[in-house]
């Protein structure tokens, strides 16, 4: 199991309704884009902008019922990558025998439980290893060879007055 925080949350582009959570490795350079749905982003995000809401977000609301049931969590695990969909599990201790309990989740919301009540997020190294991603200086250029033609008018651009009222 490889520790992993989130990078960033980001739109995208191929769909309205998708965005997607990057994590990255605490101890190396590897990144995991998962897509998730808009709703789950947003509850993500505004979780960790400290974005209140006037009533519990449903991720709200199973954070406070673990609290209140007084579960602890774990961590939360990103196991699985199968046909393109990731699995997770959600990993808690209950009662004070500390019983196991493994529940089945989406990535994106064991993700919004877990930055609630401040738990790790972990991911198999296979995931890793098939799914995973790392940036280099080398993959930084290869990206911008691909844009071929588009590349030196992009480089020719002069965006320093973009943000200026017009």
């Amino acid at each position: 199991m490889i520790e992993m925080k989130i990078e960033s949350i980001r739109i995208s582009l191929m769909s309205t309704n998708q965005q997607v959570v990057i994590l990255k490795e605490l101890d190396g350079e590897r990144r995991l884009p998962i897509f998730i749905g808009k709703t789950e982003g947003d509850a993500i995000s505004f979780h960790l902008n400290g974005v209140s809401v006037p009533r519990p977000l449903t991720h709200d609301l199973a954070a406070s019922i673990l609290s209140k049931l007084n579960a602890r969590l774990s961590y939360v695990l990103i196991n699985d990558l199968r046909n393109q969909h990731f699995y997770a599990s959600i990993v808690m201790h209950l009662g004070e025998d500390e019983q196991e309990i493994v529940l089945d989740a989406r990535p994106s919301d064991a993700i919004a439980i877990a930055v609630r009540l401040d738990c790790p997020i972990f991911v198999d190294e296979h995931v890793l290893e098939v799914a995973g991603v790392e940036l280099t200086d080398e993959a930084e250029a290869d990206s911008k060879e691909d844009l071929g033609a588009f590349s030196d008018f992009i480089s020719s651009l002069d965006l320093s007055d973009l943000d200026k009222d017009k």
